[in-house]
């Protein structure tokens, strides 16, 4: 089994080996849905694990038999709306026009269920969303932060007074310089929010405006029967739903066929789904909040000066940090606020600024 997950594992580093980079709270967050998402997708793509995605019962044999059922596959099964509870599967019942106690002729409407065909396009279209903005920022870091850095987030053995001072310089040399690179950030970050909440309504459009209401009342019927007349799991994963086949007869009459199908790829999808709920409304609102938290640092420089400060373990660096932040702009706030998270070095590197600031 562990063999299905193979090209996902790949997405994951456990090697030890980083690089240093500008990241936040948003991007992983980004991350992580992708690749719960990949891991969604490779989950309703294994066959092996959940067998075939249509059984019919039809009535004929061989390749008749096998001819409709890919037809029903394919073209889509219906269930029937507006039955009572009466019977036995949700949604399938006789779809002919009924006569109520007054004489009047009611038509039963139906509901067509294809989107399940396009779940794992559509969940593999949704990892690169969740993904793009994570590639943006790649494309417009191009290693800058890797070059600004000269080496400093590793420990060395040998003597980093050079590393430190070439930073340091740089840094210095270049205050006021770095307000479109930090805005770039703040833009990606913005896509990524745009695009967890776009998320949230492009799934519910997919799952026919469904998606919102689905997540509440699956975790609230999810341990009850799936023959529950009830239970929303069947009414956007129809477990067992009807196909009409029409073929030419000897004659060349038409002929209709009633076919009754089991859909074991929905028992997947449901609980997929259930869980991209959760995950996907939980990461909307915790970038929302972590979002939040930058836009209110880019807006109030002593709120950012005042974090940055308040990080600083050393107290020789606090002093150093109040002497360097009033000269600097959120760009050059931002860039040093990623030092510290990837430096090994920070305090001295510090220092090294503050000389150069003072000169």
């Amino acid at each position: 089994m562990f063999d299905v997950f193979g090209d996902l594992k790949k997405q994951i580093s456990t090697s030890g080996a980083t690089t240093p980079k500008v990241s936040s709270w948003v991007f992983s967050c980004m991350k992580a849905c992708m690749l719960i998402t990949l891991l969604a997708c490779v989950l309703v793509t294994a066959k092996n694990y959940i067998g075939d995605n249509i059984r019919c019962i039809t009535g004929t044999k061989d390749q008749e038999h096998k001819a409709i059922e890919t037809y029903c596959f394919i073209s889509s099964t219906f269930t029937l709306v507006d039955l009572d509870n009466t019977q036995p599967h949700p949604g399938v019942g006789p779809d002919a026009p009924r006569v109520k106690d007054d004489g009047e002729v009611e038509v039963v409407d139906n509901r067509r269920h294809a989107y399940y065909q396009w779940v794992p396009m559509m969940l593999m279209l949704q990892a690169v969303i969740f993904y793009l903005p994570i590639w943006l920022w790649g494309r417009v870091d191009k290693g800058f932060f890797k070059a600004a850095i000269c080496q400093l987030d590793k420990i060395h053995i040998s003597d980093v007074s050079p590393n430190i001072e070439c930073s340091a310089k740089y840094f210095a040399g270049s205050i006021n310089t770095h307000r479109s690179y930090a805005f770039a950030f703040l833009m990606c970050e913005a896509l990524s929010f745009a695009f967890s909440v776009g998320n949230l309504f492009l799934t519910n459009k997919f799952l026919g405006g469904e998606f919102f209401r689905f997540g509440i009342g699956a975790l609230h019927y999810l341990g009850m029967p799936a023959s529950d007349p009830n239970n929303p799991l069947n009414e956007i994963f129809p477990k067992v739903a009807k196909c009409t086949w029409y073929k030419y007869g000897a004659s060349g009459t038409i002929q209709k066929l009633d076919s009754m199908c089991v859909l074991p790829l929905n028992i997947v999808n449901e609980k997929t789904y259930i869980f991209l709920w959760m995950v996907y409304m939980v990461t909307a609102f915790l970038i929302g909040i972590f979002f939040l938290t930058h836009i209110i640092l880019f807006l109030f420089p002593n709120i950012r000066s005042t974090t940055l400060v308040f990080m600083a373990k050393s107290h020789q660096t606090k002093l150093d940090l109040q002497h360097v932040l009033p000269k600097c702009n959120y760009g050059d706030w931002f860039l040093m606020h990623n030092f510290r998270k990837n430096m090994a070095y920070f305090k001295e590197w510090v220092a090294a600024v503050r000389q150069e600031v003072v000169k």
